[in-house]
């Protein structure tokens, strides 16, 4: 099939249209259908929160234009969503200053009031020169820690999981959402003067140099802290937390959230806009009851099962259920299995350092690290004074 006649520069792109007002729902279809040979895929309603990101994957959408006027809330939750995976268009239909700067803050690269064939074509020439193509561009992940239950061990892999990610390569952040363990910062030792809360009080004037003050260095990775007053109480919620995972995304390969419940998860809205969700759960049967529970409230709140991905902590088939047991119970695939490594975790938790690179639970990790991912794991280190030489340097 010839090229259209008015065609669009390059990047080649693929739009996805989500449009609940009747009247653009119609024309700017029709306009795009003039630019390029293939029609966009169109949503006539806003999709449920956590699934955008997905949706556009799914259908190789590389540019989005959402109608932000129906519902402006749920369609800025959209854009915080999708606006580090692909460029976001809003569209209005009349000239909201107010709207349009609250769209722009979220992400949103452009806007249009008019759905013409001559606007869109403005639009695509300016991505076009600003930004590379956007099948190149690599927004940063976000990995949400979750326990099924307490004290299974998801602090000490959300600590560990940052560390071997900054190790294979890209810069990595840890965030620490628990307020009431504050669990970062004991297992590295730190003493932070600034926390979460602080970012939180700072938002609207946030930039590099203040976000440089409020983390702290170890290991190799930055370190957002939880406030070391246990009684300090602050809320984020789904906004808030599409914002601050846009920021994260712009400046981080990895970043890794550490929360303290399923619940907490859900309410800050970390759940919903993550793009893994990692249930850190053990075999024994009563730890397996409350991770059930557990995957009954995450679902509703956002968090589909293609983004969740349960481990297994000290996995000891011996003395608990086994992997098809446990298959059976949450009616989910275990993702992963770490082993139940002991002396090397307590070892370094006294020490504070992270655990000797040629340890059980070290390969663990890096094997965990490479699937999410999606790399091969790096071969297993050798014994030798000379490694553990480097781990306590």
């Amino acid at each position: 099939m010839p090229a259209p006649v008015n065609a669009a520069p390059a990047p080649p792109w693929k739009p996805l249209v989500i449009c609940p007002h009747t009247e653009i729902g119609k024309q700017l279809p029709e306009s795009l259908r003039k630019l390029f040979s293939e029609p966009p895929f169109v949503i006539p309603d806003y999709p449920r929160a956590g699934v955008i990101a997905a949706i556009a994957a799914q259908k190789g959408a590389n540019i989005c234009f959402l109608e932000v006027a129906t519902d402006a809330a749920r369609a800025q939750t959209l854009i915080s969503e999708l606006a580090p995976a692909i460029p976001v268009v809003a569209l209005l239909v009349a000239n909201d200053a107010d709207l349009i700067l609250r769209c722009l803050r979220r992400g949103a690269c452009d806007f249009l009031t008019d759905t013409g064939v001559d606007s869109l074509r403005a639009v695509f020439e300016r991505l076009g020169r600003s930004r590379a193509p956007v099948a190149h561009r690599r927004a940063g992940k976000i990995w949400c820690v979750v326990p099924g239950k307490p004290g299974c061990g998801a602090s000490t892999l959300a600590v560990h999981l940052a560390i071997d990610a900054h190790a294979r390569g890209g810069a990595a952040l840890l965030v620490d959402a628990d307020p009431l363990a504050a669990s970062a910062a004991f297992l590295l030792k730190l003493k932070p003067e600034f926390h979460l809360g602080d970012l939180l009080r700072d938002w609207k004037r946030i930039d590099q140099d203040l976000w440089s003050r409020l983390t702290l260095s170890a290991c190799g990775i930055d370190v957002l802290a939880a406030p070391e007053d246990a009684a300090t109480r602050f809320e984020i919620g789904r906004q808030l937390a599409g914002e601050f995972c846009n920021f994260w995304r712009e400046r981080y390969e990895t970043v890794v959230l550490d929360l303290a419940d399923v619940r907490s998860a859900v309410d800050s809205g970390f759940a919903a806009v993550a793009d893994t969700v990692l249930l850190v759960t053990t075999n024994e049967l009563a730890a397996l009851q409350t991770t059930r529970r557990a995957i009954a409230c995450l679902e509703p709140a956002g968090s589909d099962r293609s983004r969740l991905r349960l481990v297994l902590n000290r996995y000891t088939p011996a003395t608990g259920l086994k992997h098809d047991d446990v298959h059976k119970v949450l009616s989910l695939e275990p993702f992963a299995a770490l082993g139940n490594d002991y002396e090397a975790i307590q070892s370094a938790l006294l020490e504070g350092r992270p655990v000797q690179s040629n340890s059980r639970y070290a390969a663990d990790v890096r094997a965990l690290c490479a699937q999410l991912q999606d790399r091969a794991a790096p071969p297993k280190e050798h014994t030798s004074w000379l490694s553990s030489l480097r781990v306590r340097k």
